[in-house]
């Protein structure tokens, strides 16, 4: 018999954390340039973003004609906008001054996938770019992070957040991704729950 697939996140049941979602009124804009490796990804966590951020878009692709195609173009973004993404000419955002950019564009994929989309999209290097330098840890067990101070892209956006709307609650995020990983385990015999922790 099939597994029963939720119609609003696309998953099977047992791991959709639709229910613990709630709706976050955030001013500020976020963008999550995908790769299309993680659309169907099970451990996903823009899901969470969809349902949980009502200032967000989400386009799937590696290159500028995919973006394009999907309805992003930064080059004629008009936007304020800046990259969350580290590197060698990234600023700390905890002690940067952010001026007036209020839309902030994020990368989800594996380390190397989302680095590769950042080298396929000059018009995305360009702009604004901007680090964590203390972030929080992260609840994220499930999937393997290339270090430490790795965070999920929800958790990533969240935290974003925090830094840029001090007011803004975002616990439904963070109380998302905690049900994400619960059920996720839950899938896990026992024994092997201490490889995830």
């Amino acid at each position: 018999m099939p597994r029963p697939i939720c119609l609003r996140c696309g998953v099977h049941a047992a791991i959709c954390v639709c229910a613990d979602c709630a709706l976050i009124a955030n001013r500020t804009e976020l963008t999550v340039l995908q790769h299309p490796s993680e659309v169907a990804h099970a451990k996903g966590t823009v899901r969470i973003l969809t349902q949980c951020l009502s200032r967000l878009g989400v386009f799937v692709g590696e290159t500028p004609d995919d973006f394009r195609q999907a309805g992003f173009d930064p080059l004629n973004d008009t936007r304020a906008s800046a990259l969350l993404f580290p590197g060698p000419d990234s600023q700390e955002l905890e002690t940067a001054d952010i001026g007036d950019i209020r839309h902030w564009i994020l990368l989800d994929g594996t380390w190397r996938k989302a680095a590769r989309i950042l080298y396929q999209n000059p018009a995305l290097a360009a702009l604004p770019r901007f680090h964590f330098a203390n972030p929080p840890s992260s609840v994220y067990a499930i999937r393997k992070a290339p270090g430490e101070g790795h965070l999920a892209t929800a958790e990533a956006a969240a935290y974003l957040l925090n830094r840029v709307e001090p007011d803004l609650d975002t616990g439904p995020v963070f109380r998302a991704m905690e049900a994400l990983v619960d059920r996720q385990l839950a899938q896990i015999p026992a024994r092997l729950h201490k490889y995830y922790r």
